[in-house]
């Protein structure tokens, strides 16, 4: 009886011991089984993720883009110099291989209203749009040329 008295003895002070280790170590145990066996958090909704691109709600006219509330941002892809003649918001001559530098998507997350991709070619906007859009900028549109 005695050794058992010990040992319980001996158990209860290692956990006083340890018992804020040990909650820690649950906790995150816990929230690791939870988020692994909770397949909903990983799960990447593509169809709502390309569904302006499908619909063509992501394409905007210049009268359009003129329309918009908030503080424009046009993203030149191509040194356009008309671009920024027509608009008399925020212009930046962006090369397209560089999009993804981290100033550029700094600006890009840093404007408060939407951004609008401009390219002579509409093929390049798009592929970037697909790419920024994925990544998670909002309030990301594509200026339609005009010669279409």
């Amino acid at each position: 009886m005695r050794v058992i008295v010990t040992t319980n003895r001996r158990q209860m002070e290692f956990l006083k011991q340890y018992r804020f280790v040990i909650s820690i170590v649950l906790i995150v145990t816990s929230l690791i089984l939870l988020r692994t066996f909770n397949q909903g958090n990983f799960r990447y909704d593509a169809v709502r993720w390309a569904e302006p691109s499908l619909s063509g709600s992501n394409i905007l006219t210049e009268d359009e883009v003129k329309s918009l509330d908030g503080e424009k941002l046009i993203i030149d892809l191509g040194n356009n110099a008309d671009v920024s003649k027509r608009f008399n918001e925020s212009t930046r001559i962006i090369d397209p291989v560089s999009i993804l530098e981290k100033e550029n998507i700094r600006i890009m997350r840093g404007n408060k209203g939407p951004v609008i991709l401009a390219s002579g070619d509409i093929s390049v906007s798009a592929r970037i749009w697909m790419v920024l859009s994925e990544m998670g900028l909002k309030n990301l549109f594509i200026l339609q040329p005009e010669n279409r």
